[in-house]
């Protein structure tokens, strides 16, 4: 059994970025598509086939490229199996001689796949990593030893899978991939430690996604990454881009993780473990107020309005939260107060009763916010986490005070709208009670 190196690996997890890779039966097949007239990779063919993971065509090219030099041991790989739906994009490889390399690809443009890396913070199994689980376990399910690679997103998934196929997984190289929170390390204690000992996590030593939640890998080393930028932090090519190989494929420029990312990890330590700490269901409501902003900023496919609508209902349940913590009962008019409407009807007593349970939760959310201001002054934190918890709990105060007057206001026209409505009604019964019939 030939193992992959760390340079074909991290090729692989370059090439899931590439959106028609699941379509051909052979990588060989895939570079003889892209081959211009004298034999050589077509950069105009490659970009053609849909390029992800913020590489350009170029940086595509560079990679089969350099997938083309590493010979049959790599370009041989077959497509033995593949998933491309629901968020997330898998191969499973199999070499000549039976081997299977299963590489999953990082988070692409849309929504939901955003959305599901920050649930990972307090859901145990979050529904991606259930599908990962599923093709490991049912599409690969003839294998018995597997190798799995991944970037990103990609390298959470690898790691996910061999803790719930430890028997199967036999190596896993994480390539930036994030952690995992509480509610993993609470229903898998006992399989992480057995798992640990097989993963190995390699970052770019700026690298600010391998920092999120819960490490898991028993190795986690770091190179010198060349870019600086925000996406070239992150990039899979940059990465690639970055390492220097020995004649084995094994990464040798190795550093240490940047002062700064040290900071950002104790910094997103603390956090996660604050929004663990709190009641009831307020490390959820955070986390999904977290996601929808986070995957408004890195998703495109669904278009503001949605974006917005996701982060405003976010939004709401958390100063729910804070209110309900405080001592104050929030309502939801549309849901706590029946209005009867139809084409021709509205009735006014209904419109009456939502606008003063509106008014009055304006006035809520309002005395919620001067609370809020009496215990941030009251709390006694360290000095090191004193600036990050008065920062959020300086926002949350001004979000609310925001919320409660844009309530009231909203309140006070539909009480209007209520009593233009009820004025109507009168003159209406007023002109039916004069009609007289002969």
């Amino acid at each position: 059994m030939r193992e992959l190196s760390e340079k074909e690996l991290l090729l692989l997890s370059n090439y899931l970025y590439i959106d028609k890779c699941t379509e051909y039966g052979t990588i060989n097949e895939m570079l003889d598509s892209c081959r211009g007239a004298d034999g050589s990779i077509d950069e105009g063919k490659v970009a053609a086939l849909g390029i992800g993971g913020c590489m350009s065509a170029q940086e595509g090219c560079r990679i089969l490229n350099e997938m083309d030099a590493c010979g049959a041991g790599l370009c041989s790989l077959s497509v033995a199996r593949s998933i491309d739906a629901g968020g997330i994009r898998a191969i499973c490889f199999e070499s000549r001689d039976g081997d299977a390399t299963v590489v999953f690809r990082g988070t692409g443009g849309d929504y939901e796949p955003w959305v599901d890396n920050v649930r990972g913070e307090y859901q145990s199994d979050t529904r991606m990593q259930k599908l990962a689980d599923d093709f490991i376990r049912y599409d690969c399910g003839v294998y018995d030893s597997i190798t799995v690679s991944g970037h990103s997103k990609g390298g959470n998934l690898a790691q996910y899978v061999t803790v719930l196929n430890n028997d199967r997984v036999d190596r896993c190289i994480s390539f930036d991939g994030q952690g995992f929170g509480k509610g993993f390390f609470d229903s898998y204690a006992k399989d992480v430690g057995p798992a640990s000992a097989k993963i190995k996590s390699i970052c770019a030593h700026n690298d600010y996604v391998n920092l999120l939640l819960g490490a898991i890998a028993c190795e986690i080393v770091f190179v010198k990454n060349r870019h600086s930028d925000p996406v070239g932090c992150h990039s899979s090519f940059a990465l690639f881009d970055s390492c220097e190989f020995d004649k084995s494929g094994n990464i040798v420029n190795l550093t240490e993780q940047s002062k700064l990312m040290k900071g950002a990890k104790s910094l997103t330590s603390y956090l996660t473990g604050y929004m663990d700490s709190l009641p009831g269901e307020g490390g959820m409501l955070l986390s999904e107020l977290l996601a929808a902003n986070v995957a408004a900023v890195f998703s495109s496919e669904l278009g503001e309005e949605y974006e917005n609508e996701r982060k405003y209902k976010a939004g709401l349940d958390v100063k729910r939260y804070l209110a309900s913590s405080a001592g104050f009962d929030i309502k939801d008019p549309l849901r706590d107060v029946s209005i009867v409407t139809d084409e021709l009807y509205i009735d006014p007593a209904g419109l009456k009763e939502a606008a003063s349970l509106i008014l009055n939760t304006g006035r809520e959310m309002d005395a919620a916010a001067l609370k809020l201001a009496e215990l941030r002054h009251k709390i006694d934190y360290k000095a090191a986490a004193k600036l990050a918890v008065d920062i959020i709990l300086r926002k949350a105060e001004n979000k609310m005070t925001e919320y409660a007057a844009m309530t009231v206001s909203r309140g006070e026209a539909l009480s209007e709208i209520s009593r233009l409505y009820e004025e109507r009604e009168k003159e209406i019964l007023s002109c039916i009670g004069s009609i007289t019939f002969a």
